[in-house]
């Protein structure tokens, strides 16, 4: 039986991005589970360690999740497998 290296974490099934556990490379593949499937997502430019990677295409403007809540919104289209982070989404603004 073939072992499966998951190297990346969807928290919910709802969520736009998933985390990767250990930083790829362009051309890598980001190995996470989604609702018990084993997705293989071809990454198309570097993601570090710990930090987001589009599961899906986000359009500017939309919002987007992670742990199954939004986190921020998209400021430029975001192609699937694109590292996301403070370059390409904004995070909401808390009132107090």
């Amino acid at each position: 039986m073939k072992k499966i290296m998951i190297n990346a974490m969807l928290i919910s099934c709802r969520d736009d991005v998933a985390t990767v556990t250990t930083e790829l490379r362009q051309g890598d593949v980001a190995v996470f589970q989604k609702v018990g499937e084993v997705i293989h997502l071809p990454v198309i430019e570097d993601v570090p360690k710990f930090h987001k990677v589009a599961v899906r295409n986000i359009e500017k403007q939309e919002t987007v999740r992670k742990y199954g809540e939004i986190i921020g919104q998209a400021t430029q289209n975001i192609v699937q497998g694109s590292h996301v982070h403070d370059h390409n989404i904004s995070s909401p603004v808390n009132e107090r």
